[in-house]
């Protein structure tokens, strides 16, 4: 299933995306992935990266965050730096929630993420990732899945899958780190760090995309073209 995190070694969140209905075909499986940071992959990490036949990923990290935690990548695997806007830690100060920073993603980066949704017709086994995989990946996974017809229940699910693969260690270790660094640890704080509520990408969903005329409109106004939708649906679902 689409929403379950695959057992790489060195991540949290790694998904593939295949497997959803979309609406008389399916999401093709090992086409297209999502992932969180891939910079603690190791040997048996990028060992299991090979065996998936990932040949690219897409980091859609700032380049503060590529710079502090590149990423492990075993060799003849393309990497190519998409940065759509800073993690959701940057926005800490800015008291922003977990809702709002949802709706700014889609609201004020649209031409990031339709830019990096074109990437991904390419066709090449792809991972996409940044460090969390739940906001700037989650933008690029539930506008491709809604481009692709799958339906916003599907998608609202897999969406809000990030907030359990990401409990337990990983959340520990981002919220200690954030304590290290004096910041004060807080309902929000957390949710910023480590929630992905389905209601919160519903909402930004019918906020911004749908007055905008729906996903596919949404995404033509910010630069994707036809055919690269065409494409998309020809080799990403079966």
């Amino acid at each position: 299933m689409s929403n379950d995190a695959l057992p790489v070694d060195g991540t949290f969140n790694f998904r593939d995306l295949g497997g959803l209905r979309a609406g008389d075909r399916r999401t093709r499986s090992g086409a297209l992935y999502r992932a969180d940071s891939l910079a603690k992959l190791g040997a048996t990490g990028q060992a299991q990266l090979q065996d998936l036949g990932v040949t690219r990923v897409i980091d859609l990290r700032d380049d503060r965050e590529r710079a502090t935690n590149p990423d492990a990548l075993p060799a003849g695997v393309e990497l190519i730096a998409h940065p759509i806007f800073p993690s959701a830690s940057a926005h800490i100060d800015r008291n922003i929630t977990i809702f709002s920073l949802t709706e700014l993603i889609y609201r004020e980066h649209a031409a990031a993420l339709a830019a990096g949704i074109t990437l991904l017709a390419d066709g090449t086994p792809t991972v996409f990732h940044c460090t969390a995989g739940k906001d700037r990946t989650g933008a690029i996974a539930a506008l491709t899945l809604l481009a692709l017809g799958v339906d916003r229940d599907d998608v609202l699910d897999n969406y809000a899958a990030s907030e359990l693969n990401l409990r337990g260690q990983w959340m520990t270790d981002q919220l200690s780190w954030l304590q290290r660094r004096g910041v004060t640890l807080t309902p929000e704080v957390s949710d910023l760090v480590g929630a992905s509520p389905a209601a919160a990408l519903d909402r930004a969903l019918t906020q911004v995309v749908e007055a905008q005329g729906g996903v596919h409109d949404y995404l033509r106004a910010h630069g994707v073209t036809d055919a690269t939708l065409t494409t998309l649906e020809q080799r990403l679902t079966q």
